[in-house]
């Protein structure tokens, strides 16, 4: 089974046996804040023939994603051509970040591709150059797995829209996933050159929103009263967890608690897999660490 090719800090990778157990029967899987798409790719290859909608709002991750359905050879091609060519990697990144708003969509989508290898913990545009990921992280291995990537994104519906309109959008039978960035970390920088589109996500609006959709959902959020309060109305359940959302001043991975919520009931598909979750939480310092 393939894995997402894309560096994300916060991501799931590691998570996603777990969270598959809490996940209900479904038609149409919708996951509005893509991003590195673990659970996506993890799901699409488990039920190749049901439909799926993956969006996100960062446009050049969007890009990236559509150019890998859409021109996975061409988009290849040119990461292959920058990381052949591009012997000084801090001169690659200079150089990327002084002009990715003029190329087009495809050399925007590898260019997105690149600042994920060669950034501090993946944040692209928005993070420093980092020579320790552009020499390990840039690989030829991490090229071949967008290729791996492009062969099951045929049949999904990929989109740049606002997270409000894939959730409130018709359908029959519909599960939607949210990853959405964390109450926690407010000075993380995640989103565009100077991570704007993470530090001012609203979360009333995000909890108003969801609480008028009758499709299924369920959310992975940071625990906070705050985030407790606005979810009032739904099931949560605490977990555990390190993530790699890092804000900016500090080090290292953030460790706390996790909060599944969902407009359905938890508790009993959790009981049913209470023996994966006791296992889940004693390992959770090597089972959940963000993928690099």
């Amino acid at each position: 089974m393939i894995k997402s090719p894309l560096r994300y800090p916060g991501g799931k990778s590691r998570a996603i046996k777990f969270i598959d157990h809490l996940i209900p029967e479904f038609d149409e899987f919708r996951e509005p804040f893509v991003g590195g798409g673990s659970v996506f790719v993890y799901l699409k290859q488990k039920f190749p023939n049901k439909k799926f909608w993956i969006n996100d709002i960062y446009e050049n991750l969007y890009h990236f994603w559509k150019q890998t359905q859409q021109n996975p050879d061409k988009l290849i091609e040119q990461i292959q051509y920058w990381h052949v060519n591009s012997n000084v990697g801090k001169e690659l990144h200079k150089y990327l970040m002084e002009n990715i708003d003029c190329f087009d969509n495809l050399k925007r989508a590898a260019a997105f591709f690149v600042f994920n290898r060669i950034t501090f913990s993946g944040t692209t545009e928005s993070g420093g150059f980092s020579n320790a990921a552009y020499s390990k992280r840039f690989t030829q291995s991490s090229i071949e797995r967008v290729k791996a990537l492009s062969y099951i994104l045929g049949n999904t519906k990929i989109t740049n829209l606002d997270y409000q309109k894939v959730i409130e959008a018709e359908g029959e039978n519909v599960f939607i996933f949210l990853d959405p960035p964390y109450y926690s970390a407010t000075n993380s920088a995640l989103y565009g050159k100077n991570g704007n589109l993470h530090k001012t996500f609203d979360h009333e609006r995000f909890a108003e929103v969801l609480k008028h959709t009758n499709h299924k959902w369920l959310i992975t959020y940071d625990d906070s009263e705050f985030i407790r309060n606005l979810f009032s109305f739904a099931n949560i359940k605490k977990w555990n967890l390190t993530y790699g959302m890092r804000n900016v001043g500090n080090s290292g991975n953030q460790k706390g608690n996790e909060l599944f919520i969902s407009n359905y009931p938890l508790e009993t598909k959790a009981q049913k897999t209470r023996t994966l979750f006791d296992e889940y939480e004693k390992n959770i310092a090597e089972n959940i660490a963000y993928t690099q």
